[in-house]
């Protein structure tokens, strides 16, 4: 079965929405592949970058359908696709089920553990081979994403790792996914 390319356009839509959707999406990367099984929706709340950090998170605004990737801890990459034609807006893609390439994602990644190639949004960086060559590019050009699988069962919860707007409820996951990062 041949799947679909999302376009960018899927990304001009509400944050909460294109977070809940990408579930389910597979992503396409150097040779790897893996489905979305786990996302965080970040908006103007005080936990978004464009507040955090607003010189360097100014296309969290004025994009859509771009890849937003970021350094944590000085040591990580993670994966982000920025949202909403009007508004800000970002995805984090926390967890990703491989699908393509495993044997090269455990070699850097090294680890054979299948579970915990993917598993976290560093993980998926070092596993897919993402850094910041990929940083503003629209989505569809280097990396690109697919129809896979539609309407996964969905669970939210609030947000990992963050210290401002914990009430917020725009973590999303694939129920009974093990690949998902904590459950």
């Amino acid at each position: 079965m041949e799947s679909r390319e999302i376009g960018i356009d899927f990304f001009s839509r509400n944050t909460i929405e294109v977070a809940m959707e990408l579930l389910g999406k597979e992503i396409r990367y150097r040779g790897c592949s893996g489905v979305i099984v786990e996302t965080e929706a970040y908006r103007d709340d005080p936990a978004s970058h464009y507040l955090l950090r607003p010189n360097k998170a100014q296309m969290l605004k004025n994009t859509f359908g771009h890849i937003y990737v970021f350094l944590i801890y000085g040591m990580y990459f993670c994966l982000n696709f920025t949202t909403e034609r009007e508004g800000i807006g970002a995805v984090l893609i926390r967890a990703v089920e491989p699908t393509g390439g495993i044997e090269v994602m455990k070699q850097r990644r090294k680890m054979e553990n299948l579970h915990q190639i993917t598993n976290g949004p560093g993980k998926i960086c070092q596993a897919f081979d993402i850094g910041m060559e990929l940083h503003g590019k629209p989505v569809g050009s280097l990396l690109k994403i697919f129809q896979r699988i539609d309407s996964p069962p969905i669970q939210r919860s609030q947000r990992i790792g963050i210290s401002k707007a914990k009430d917020l409820e725009w973590r999303f996951f694939v129920s009974g996914n093990p690949f998902v990062s904590r459950r």
